[in-house]
């Protein structure tokens, strides 16, 4: 098992996948990567740290890179799901961060994970499903509290009408809940209102 690798970065392209070109040892290493690591990385030529994971299969060997080892915890979690394959895996990272991903495990947001270009309503189901047991661990990796509750995208909607961006919205919620120590909107929405005025 490749579990990472170090060396100059050659060239990186970006797209869903993207890749990634690392000399190791007088080797060429090509790795698929996310378009949400893609800007992480430096400008070649310089050295590069990534993590990966090797995918074998009849046909190929793939290796895929990652700037965090909660991105590959993330991309093992979905390729373990039936009809999800390593592209669809970057495709889901490129467009949720690992924490974003934890979170809409969590809340069964199937509407967030539908939204993602090319994982369509059922996939999105067969997510929710089959990493039932897998998201609590994804998201204490991730810092994030193991319950949801129904007041959490409430309280995100209010804010989005405010002009937050969702991550800052979802972060401010999230930081509101844990503060509230319960599922009160108007206590929560007060924390998270609290939480903005002080960010500003």
């Amino acid at each position: 098992m490749i579990t990472h690798i170090r060396g100059r970065l050659v060239s990186k392209k970006p797209g869903t996948p993207g890749a990634a070109v690392v000399e190791a040892g007088g080797l060429g290493y090509e790795l698929a990567i996310s378009l949400r690591a893609y800007p992480e990385l430096p400008e070649p030529p310089a050295e590069v740290f990534l993590f990966t994971r090797l995918i074998i299969r009849e046909e190929a060997r793939d290796l895929y890179g990652f700037v965090t080892s909660l991105e590959r915890d993330a991309f093992t979690a979905l390729t373990s799901v039936s009809r999800v394959g390593p592209k669809l895996a970057l495709t889901v990272l490129s467009a949720l961060s690992p924490e974003e991903l934890a979170q809409a495990l969590m809340s069964r947001d199937l509407a967030r994970l539908s939204a993602i270009k090319g994982l369509g309503a059922k996939t999105a189901e067969r997510l929710l499903v089959e990493l039932k047991d897998q998201a609590p661990k994804l998201a204490a990796l991730c810092g994030l509290s193991a319950a949801v509750g129904p007041a959490d995208d409430e309280v995100v909607s209010a804010l989005l009408n405010l002009g937050c961006t969702e991550a800052e919205a979802r972060k401010v919620a999230r930081a509101a809940r844990q503060e509230a120590g319960g599922d009160d909107l108007a206590v929560i929405l007060k924390l998270a209102l609290n939480h903005l005025k002080k960010g500003s």
